[in-house]
């Protein structure tokens, strides 16, 4: 799937086109992201890095943690992540003791942060996340299997190419923070 995202000031205008288009609101979710970058030096954040979320409020068929190492292609607009390792745990304990025992050599602690958040899916397929991060900053993800229907999305949303953030959402989220 490839997504998007952007900050904005608002989430209201968005809503206000989900609306319109009969988009189907799954529900709200928070999440809360610990971010850990491998040891490696030569593999920047941007490129690789491993997320344990925790999902305090869920909408989907996950467990309510989960372990995973992503990595990033970038597209003409937007990004597509390659997910090596998924792993689902009922605690976040099991979550932890399973990176200590497996991963801690690769990778080390960066940061972390929380998000709360409303997944909409349009008539067509594509999803559309509003969220807030930190209880502050409003921002959008759009996802779509194609190329063209992030284009499309984007359009609808009044978004251009230039708003949208490059490379994975955490490193974006990491210079917002200033963290």
């Amino acid at each position: 799937m490839i997504e998007a995202r952007i900050f904005t000031d608002s989430l209201d205008e968005a809503k206000t086109i989900l609306t319109a288009q009969k988009a189907i609101n799954k529900g709200r979710y928070k999440i809360i992201d610990e971010i850990f970058q491998s040891t490696d030096p030569s593999i920047p954040l941007i490129e690789e890095f491993l997320r344990l979320r925790v999902l305090p409020e869920n909408i989907w068929d996950d467990k309510a943690v989960v372990l995973a190492i992503k990595t990033t292609e970038l597209q003409a607009v937007g990004k597509n992540s390659d997910v090596p390792l998924r792993l689902q745990f009922d605690k976040k304990d099991d979550a932890e003791t399973y990176y200590t025992q497996h991963l801690s050599n690769d990778y080390t602690t960066a940061f972390s942060f929380s998000r709360i958040g409303w997944q909409y899916i349009m008539p067509n397929g594509n999803v559309v996340d509003l969220e807030i991060i930190d209880d502050k900053y409003p921002s959008i993800e759009f996802k779509s299997q194609t190329s063209d229907g992030i284009e499309k999305l984007l359009s609808l949303f009044g978004i251009s190419n230039e708003e949208v953030i490059t490379g994975p959402s955490v490193v974006a989220v990491k210079e917002l923070l200033k963290l």
